[in-house]
């Protein structure tokens, strides 16, 4: 059965409502947005009206234009629909508390679909819960097959770090050096507890 389509036209209203609020704050003109994107001004306005979507490009530019990064967005709380992304940050904030775990599993099992990463994310939650001494090939083969180590990524890493052998211990903290300056912090603490476990 699959998941019931979000609705994403909210959150797009929210972030039109919030480059809006951002481009008055700082007292940037609608023209001046225009001129320094290229995006037309029926664009602009209907987007931050909440009346239409925007394409990616153009959210770029305007972002440029307003010195806001994506990572500022993410902490701007104008998207709620990163649901398991809310569940593995509270998981790694709750980790060494069981209930905590469980109810966080009881939230992933009410979802009717699980993406790969997600029931990854699951078995991790499980093998903690039920404190196994390894994981299932599941978890290290997920780790085998990154190329990049996104932030979730790194969550679910320091979740399985206690049950992950070497080789895959070895293979998280190679992905956390191919960052470059700016890395997130969850990527730091990867290196370090993966560093550590050498």
């Amino acid at each position: 059965m699959i998941e019931k389509k979000q609705d994403t036209f909210s959150e797009v209203q929210n972030f039109g409502r919030f480059i809006r609020k951002i481009r008055e704050d700082r007292h940037i003109s609608a023209t001046d947005l225009v001129n320094a994107t290229g995006v037309s001004r029926s664009v602009i306005s209907k987007f931050e009206r909440g009346q239409t979507d925007i394409q990616f490009s153009s959210m770029i530019k305007i972002l440029s234009a307003l010195s806001l990064t994506l990572d500022d967005l993410c902490y701007s709380e104008v998207f709620s629909g990163f649901e398991v992304n809310e569940l593995i940050e509270k998981a790694y904030a709750y980790q060494n508390d069981i209930n905590s775990l469980i109810s966080i599993l009881e939230k992933l099992n009410q979802r009717d679909i699980l993406l790969h990463q997600e029931q990854v994310f699951k078995i991790v939650l499980e093998v903690r819960i039920n404190n196994y001494d390894i994981v299932p090939n599941e978890v290290t083969e997920y780790f085998d097959n990154l190329s990049v180590l996104w932030q979730f990524d790194a969550y679910l890493a320091i979740l399985a770090a206690p049950f992950l052998p070497e080789r895959i211990g070895l293979r998280i903290l190679r992905q956390t050096s191919r960052y470059m300056a700016g890395r997130p912090a969850i990527i730091d603490e990867v290196a370090l507890i993966f560093a550590n476990k050498k």
